[in-house]
């Protein structure tokens, strides 16, 4: 059977060019010189070109041996690089990945986390996609995002499905509103005040968190605005449209002509939950989810940090 060229003749020809001395290149390579010789004849068969002269005093590259050398240091070249690579994608340090966000996730912990991520592994291309909830959960599972952070509401089986941030509820509301002067509001001091939500298309997770404090305070007939974006919320807030019950670190939203009080007594807490396929085991997906946990509010601090809703 007619010997295959192997990577292995490459480097053992290369260290040979480059001795131009069989023993020196059994030394460098830690073996006998009678293999050594023997490999570097079966190559030249498999190449069907002289590559040494052999004399008793020297060993010379012939011409076709000078450009074999050359291609031959071009291919171990490449080949090195092509392994470095595989181990980098193996390590999650180079890819693309394409995360996903409502919108006012960008008031917690996730802008730093992304940050992080891309001073670690800069070789990763991120795409970022604002979404709310229903459309990021849509693309996990049809596959054009890998990682979403949403308020997902219910678990999905084809989904994992994680906390990362829990935050109490407070109350936007305008500068001039009479409510503005107390330190603290309950639902009661809410009664009979208009709403204004994103919409239950937009964050599902919201409103089903919020719905037991809207039944309290007469149910969907006091939601008089429903929009989009959160900064819209807050822009009608400023307008004086209406009240709004929004996730503490929305005050990070900072708006002329709104003011943010505190919800005392009983009233719903707010998740912000990192979602990804279950099936997928990417390398770089772990290493960013991984990163994530431990960026993320530890359990004494949510509450205290965490993303506004969508």
């Amino acid at each position: 059977m007619t010997p295959r060229m192997e990577l292995r003749h490459l480097r053992y020809f290369v260290v040979v060019a480059e001795e131009l001395h069989f023993r020196r290149a059994a030394e460098r390579l830690h073996m006998s010189q009678p293999p050594l010789s023997q490999q570097i004849r079966a190559l030249e068969e498999e190449v069907g070109a002289t590559l040494l002269l052999r004399t008793q005093r020297r060993v010379e590259l012939t011409a076709a041996g000078a450009v074999f050398l050359e291609r031959a240091r071009e291919i171990l070249a490449a080949t090195e690089d092509a392994a470095r690579q595989a181990r980098r994608v193996q390590r999650g340090e180079v890819g693309r990945l394409a995360v996903g966000f409502v919108g006012s996730a960008m008031y917690s912990f996730v802008p730093d986390l992304l940050r992080r991520f891309r001073e670690q592994s800069p070789d990763v291309t991120l795409r970022l996609h604002e979404l709310g909830t229903t459309e990021q959960l849509r693309q996990l599972e049809d596959g054009r995002l890998d990682v979403g952070f949403l308020r997902a509401g219910r678990s999905r089986p084809e989904l994992k499905i994680e906390n990362v941030a829990l935050e109490p509820v407070v109350v936007a509301l305008p500068d001039l509103h009479p409510l503005a002067a107390k330190t603290q509001l309950t639902l009661e001091d809410l009664q009979g005040q208009p709403l204004i939500l994103l919409t239950n298309g937009v964050a599902p997770g919201l409103r089903t968190a919020l719905q037991p404090a809207i039944d309290r305070l007469g149910g969907d007939d006091t939601v008089v605005q429903e929009v989009q974006e959160m900064q819209t919320v807050i822009g009608l807030v400023a307008a004086g449209i209406g009240i709004s019950l929004v996730a503490e670190s929305v005050r990070e939203l900072v708006r002329v002509g709104v003011t943010y009080r505190p919800l005392a007594g009983w009233g719903p807490s707010l998740r912000l939950d990192m979602a990804w396929r279950a099936a997928d085991e990417s390398p770089l997906l772990t290493a960013f989810v991984e990163m994530a946990r431990a960026a993320a509010p530890a359990e004494g601090e949510r509450g205290r940090r965490g993303p506004a809703p969508r």
